[in-house]
């Protein structure tokens, strides 16, 4: 179905494609308990390993969900990645303001990156999963994406703190593996310049519509050894569903410049026969760098259809067009072998 890949310095095996745990945390549509089981153990019988979350996606409730299900598997046949950054408090349901998330538990986020912040965080997480160790540890958002000028505050905040708190959380094998999650590569450079991690989460950058990072942050990845969790690969929508009135573009409109390359580059998918969507999860998973993609999964049947599109054959004159009509970034790695 799909090989196991090494998460970096780690001694994780992780498989190619992993669950993204916000669409449990209700984000865009409130989704049934029972409904989110059934995706959750569809994914898991299905061969998936790797299950990120946060306390962020429904202030909770993604976590919640995960750990429910985790009572019907046996713990060590997955990986599961959970972020730091935000702790919860309890607030009347009537004064929250939930953004995308259209249910969730009745918390609110606190950011707080501080050592004390994220252990009271990480803290909160294993109660909500109803579990004693986490995998893989994150810290969450620093970037402008999230923070706009405050975010060199928070970077600060974070080195200072955070990152002492999840390296003490290793060092007592509450643990395995330390990373961040953020949006951007220049956040990704930043950390791996300052501290030492085991992998990151980069969201939306590295897609077959958006190439970047592959002058600074990839080749600093595979010289310190920082598997790549991929996000977004997607963008959000576009590369799955399309130019639609509902498709989004990074969680937005649609820009034009975008549109226009996403029109080029289906025209070449359809001449050679090959969904867009198939593409681009193995565009992704070609870097060496690239340890695993998650993908936000809100119906059970979308797990098979992300399987079925990562092992869909593709001829590899399809990547050799996209490089010569510079669709991608020739400096892209690209699948050399059809798929079997």
């Amino acid at each position: 179905m799909f090989n196991e890949k090494k998460l970096g310095k780690s001694n994780i095996n992780i498989s190619s494609i992993g669950f993204g745990g916000a669409p449990i945390g209700d984000l865009f549509e409130n989704l049934d308990d029972s409904l989110c089981q059934e995706i959750l153990k569809e994914s898991y019988k299905k061969g998936l390993n790797f299950y990120d979350t946060s306390p962020y996606y429904g202030s909770g409730l993604s976590e919640v969900r995960i750990g429910n299900f985790l009572k019907s598997i046996k713990r060590e046949e997955i990986v599961l990645s959970t972020k730091v950054g935000r702790y919860l408090t309890p607030e009347d349901p009537n004064k929250i303001n939930r953004g995308a998330f259209k249910g969730g538990l009745n918390f609110v986020p606190n950011i707080d990156y501080t050592y004390d912040g994220v252990m009271r965080s990480f803290e909160q997480s294993l109660e909500r999963l109803n579990i004693s160790k986490i995998d893989v540890c994150l810290i969450h958002d620093v970037d402008t994406w999230t923070h706009g000028d405050e975010m060199e505050v928070h970077f600060k905040t974070a080195m200072n703190g955070a990152y002492k708190a999840i390296s003490k959380l290793k060092e007592d094998n509450m643990i395995q593996a330390i990373g961040v999650g953020v949006n951007e590569t220049e956040m990704c450079v930043r950390f791996a310049q300052e501290g030492d991690f085991d992998c990151m989460i980069l969201a939306g950058r590295y897609t077959l519509l958006e190439q970047d990072g592959l002058e600074n942050f990839f080749p600093m990845a595979l010289k310190k050894n920082i598997g790549i969790i991929l996000a977004g690969v997607f963008n959000s929508g576009i590369l799955a569903k399309g130019i639609e009135s509902n498709s989004t573009y990074d969680y937005g409109k649609i820009p034009s410049h975008i549109a226009e390359k996403y029109i080029k580059i289906d025209k070449v998918c359809k001449e050679f026969n090959i969904p867009i969507a198939a593409a681009a999860l193995q565009f992704c998973n070609a870097n060496e760098a690239v340890s695993t993609m998650i993908l936000g999964m809100d119906r059970p049947i979308q797990i098979n259809e992300n399987i079925d599109l990562f092992n869909y054959k593709i001829n590899p004159e399809f990547w050799q067009k996209l490089i010569k009509e510079n669709l991608i970034d020739p400096m892209s790695p690209v699948p050399k072998e059809i798929n079997q």
